[in-house]
């Protein structure tokens, strides 16, 4: 798998002096030194009230946002690594999608100097984002010709501390993944991939590529829009697109039935395009970057954590999907084995008897009742059970329809997932049955 980025340095903290790593990592440990002991008092607490694991929830969404922005976006990437991490953890963590602090602007940032935008301000003449990410936020402004825009800036100096903490986090991986317990997790392939993912999200052309990629792609499917890319006013730390009105998290009640269901379907046949025929995948379809709107439209914002799928791992994933909808567990099996790595204790016939059993029991199921995460809990568990651990071009896939699922099963829990996906598995089998063919 390619993240598809402006190519990234081989090794970005080679440009970062020793002592700068080292008074960081000094820093870092006196945050981690206050949580030891918040997490005594939380501990405690929490047992003699008995809400323990609220308590230690909390503190733990508390100290990543203490840790900064690499360990917030690190921290969210992970929370969609149900394979990897348990599952209360994770919920934990993707609480850090929400309430990310906001970057106020008094002065114009050095990145609007020269282009003629204008960012909306209040009566005390501050800029307040109306989008807040760890790495960037958006503001609303208008541009030289009059034209209503969004603006996403980069927060200031989040490019030099990303490069110094991420370097930090490989750093203490190879550390960890020396551990007797460690051994056979590929810990550290799983957090140079992740911190690839991250470095490449300070990029906003990269993100403004895949943005008119998508907007390419989804018109091909009705009821699910991208905003356009202005590119001309657009650099690596600055996107501007069209502003889009309305755009907020509204709970299924706000909505006609028709229109959730329209908005349901838009999504799951917006996703099922990109999985199995275009192979560009939004791994971040959390409610924070896609938006039902009243008429049941779909708003598709933020590429920035996005994956473009070879097409050996695209073909793999659309055959693997056909196979667990017919019940074909032995090639589902084979399918994950040709992707996984081996741990020292693998049991690959267990792991073929386990998930060949999961599939077939849920091939039957009714769309209602089929729940595509505790099936892919399952998978994972089998998977960590018998020491095997799925490659992430294998996984990212999978986990963008699992941010889905609570969202879609919210709005129109009758819609049938595997029915929809039909239609685009077919294209897309048929099409490489030709390519093979030619």
């Amino acid at each position: 798998m390619t993240t598809n980025s402006v190519r990234p340095q081989a090794n970005p903290a080679s440009t970062v002096p020793r002592r700068v790593l080292m008074g960081r990592a000094a820093v870092l440990l006196g945050h981690l030194l206050r949580g030891g002991v918040a997490l005594v008092t939380h501990t405690t607490v929490g047992i003699l009230r008995g809400d323990l694991d609220t308590r230690r929830d909390r503190w733990l969404v508390d100290l990543v946002t203490r840790l900064g922005p690499a360990f917030i976006k690190a921290a969210q990437l992970l929370a969609t690594r149900v394979d990897v991490l348990p599952p209360r953890v994770c919920a934990a963590l993707g609480r850090l999608h929400d309430g990310v602090r906001p970057v106020p602007l008094m002065a114009v940032a050095d990145e609007l100097q020269g282009t003629g935008l204008v960012l909306d301000r209040g009566a005390d003449g501050v800029a307040r984002p109306v989008a807040a990410g760890s790495i960037a936020c958006v503001y609303r402004a208008t541009a030289p010709d009059g034209r209503r825009i969004a603006v996403k800036l980069r927060r200031p100096g989040v490019a030099r501390q990303l490069t110094v903490d991420l370097e930090l986090l490989r750093r203490s991986t190879r550390l960890l993944a020396r551990l007797p317990r460690m051994r056979g997790i590929p810990a550290v392939a799983i957090v140079d991939q992740m911190a690839q993912a991250v470095h490449g999200q300070l990029d906003l052309l990269r993100e403004a590529r895949f943005l008119e990629e998508f907007r390419e792609n989804m018109a091909q499917e009705s009821g699910i829009r991208v905003p356009a890319v202005h590119r001309d006013l657009s650099d690596d730390g600055l996107l501007v697109m069209e502003f889009v009105e309305g755009l907020r998290r509204r709970a299924p009640h706000e909505f006609p039935e028709m229109a959730r269901e329209q908005a349901v379907l838009a999504t799951l046949r917006g996703i099922y395009r990109m999985l199995f025929i275009d192979g560009l995948v939004h791994c971040d379809l959390h409610p924070g970057n896609l938006y039902f709107l009243p008429d049941g439209e779909v708003v598709l914002v933020d590429a920035g954590f996005t994956v473009r799928l070879d097409e050996r791992t695209r073909a793999a994933f659309a055959w693997f999907f056909l196979q667990m909808s017919v019940g074909g567990g032995e090639a589902c099996a084979e399918i994950v084995l040709s992707t996984a790595t081996a741990g020292p204790d693998a049991d690959t016939d267990g792991f073929r008897r386990e998930l060949a059993t999961l599939v077939r029991g849920n091939s039957g199921v009714s769309a209602a009742d089929f729940d595509l995460v505790k099936f892919a809990g399952s998978l994972f568990d089998i998977q960590r059970r018998h020491d095997l651990y799925a490659a992430p071009e294998f996984v990212f896939p999978l986990l963008s329809l699992l941010v889905l699922e609570g969202t879609v099963r919210s709005f129109a829990p009758q819609v049938d997932f595997q029915k929809v996906a039909g239609p685009y598995l077919v294209e897309a089998l048929l099409g490489d049955a030709f390519q093979s063919a030619d």
